[in-house]
């Protein structure tokens, strides 16, 4: 059963990443900056996405950081200058009512999506998230490291994935690599903490030091990774697995990626530097089933939802277990991974549009798992209308996903006339 679960959470997420709307686009403040500097705009939105509404952070945050990122980069010098509360440089300001905030320095203009905000035209954008203190200093940590990659997030990903694109677990060392960048050490800092800045400066110069000498050492690498890995840190990653997960899925930022990818492997190549080999290697490898295979579901309050764990597990040797649904799965994935091609783990994070709609509303009666499991008086198929004219009724139904309907290929009903 679990088995055909997998397939019906595969069909959702294939549904998911093919529809029309995404609930993370950029709004950046000049669509000419590079496709690294999205990416990086990308990684810091997800480092203030926590308890807040996400339109906001991508809307207004992605402002921000964008053109935090682009002047950094163009001016090629300390960041630090722009992230000093005390300078009038900083995008990171404390304001005269003594409460701290991210600061554009550009205005409005006709960004018709902060008008919206009620922002106007000459105004410049302020924002700030929940627990901005933590997520400003792992904004300093991340600058601090990248420097030493010339403030590239694709430069530090490449470095690291030369190193370990050998390993059968590549995607979860990059992702312990991206951890070391931004999330390692940073504690639960408060605002307090945030007032002396050359006592943060000072943390994150040792911080870097202790991150580089890991990733320059091969040894304690593997060591600090398999500490990562023993105390179940890996399934802690909300953020970074969903922000890395975008760079892999994500038809927008995966191209991104592959550009920025692209860019940097030309450059390479001009100074001598790369071999043309390892390029290939990594392009045949970065983007197939295998990566997308070792994601790992990030864990939240909606596919640990007790409605919905307690149905998909229900008559298995996990219907008592005390762990965390994404570490089940996974154990479930590797012990049945030749019976689930094209299913992995991380395909269940539909959840959190799925759950809502369907488990806290108690559809169970229009639910496809409640068809295969025979609970009586279901009525799937009376919402999946079968016309090829029309949208998928069932991704919109259940999840809000916009495909088209495609009656001769359907893989969901393929998995419901599984015997």
């Amino acid at each position: 059963m679990l088995n055909r679960i997998f397939k019906i959470m595969s069909f959702y997420d294939r549904a998911r990443w093919n529809s029309r709307t995404n609930y993370n686009l950029l709004n950046v403040f000049n669509e000419n900056i590079s496709n690294d500097s999205k990416l990086l705009t990308h990684w810091l939105c997800y480092i203030t996405d926590r308890q807040m509404d996400y339109k906001r952070i991508w809307d207004i945050g992605g402002f921000i950081f964008s053109e935090l990122v682009d002047t950094i980069k163009n001016n090629n010098n300390d960041y630090y200058n722009y992230l000093n509360p005390q300078n009038e440089l900083s995008f990171f300001r404390l304001e005269e009512n003594g409460k701290y905030v991210f600061k554009s320095h550009s205005q409005v203009n006709n960004n018709q999506i902060l008008l919206s905000y009620g922002f106007n035209h000459n105004q410049q954008v302020t924002f700030i998230s929940r627990y901005y203190s933590s997520d400003y200093l792992s904004i300093l940590y991340t600058f601090d490291i990248l420097q030493y990659f010339n403030y590239s997030l694709t430069q530090y990903i490449l470095q690291q994935l030369n190193i370990q694109i050998h390993h059968n677990d590549y995607i979860k060392r990059l992702l312990f690599s991206l951890y070391l960048l931004t999330y390692y050490k940073i504690g639960q800092p408060n605002n307090v903490d945030l007032q002396n800045f050359e006592h943060n400066i000072q943390n994150a110069r040792i911080r870097t030091e202790e991150v580089l000498g890991i990733l320059n050492d091969h040894n304690e690498f593997n060591n600090n990774y398999n500490i990562f890995l023993r105390n179940k840190t890996i399934y802690k990653q909300k953020r970074a697995w969903c922000s890395l997960r975008d760079f892999l899925k994500s038809h927008l930022y995966r191209e991104y990626f592959k550009q920025s990818l692209r860019e940097y492997f030309e450059q390479s190549l001009q100074n001598a530097n790369a071999n043309q080999q390892i390029i290939n290697n990594l392009f045949n490898n970065l983007f197939k089933e295998n990566s997308l295979q070792q994601l790992e579901l990030p864990g939240d309050v909606w596919n640990d939802n007790p409605i919905f764990r307690n149905c998909i597990l229900q008559n298995t040797d996990y219907i008592n277990s005390n762990k965390k649904l994404n570490i089940i799965l996974r154990e479930y994935f590797e012990n049945h991974r030749n019976e689930l091609n094209g299913c992995y783990p991380e395909q269940f994070d539909i959840t959190f549009d799925f759950v809502p709609r369907m488990c806290k509303n108690n559809n169970c009666d229009i639910c496809p798992i409640g068809f295969i499991r025979n609970i009586n008086g279901n009525d799937f198929m009376r919402t999946c209308v079968q016309n090829n004219n029309l949208y998928c009724t069932v991704a919109l139904i259940n999840c809000n996903y916009k495909i088209n309907c495609n009656v001769n290929g359907c893989s969901l009903i393929n998995v419901l006339n599984e015997q």
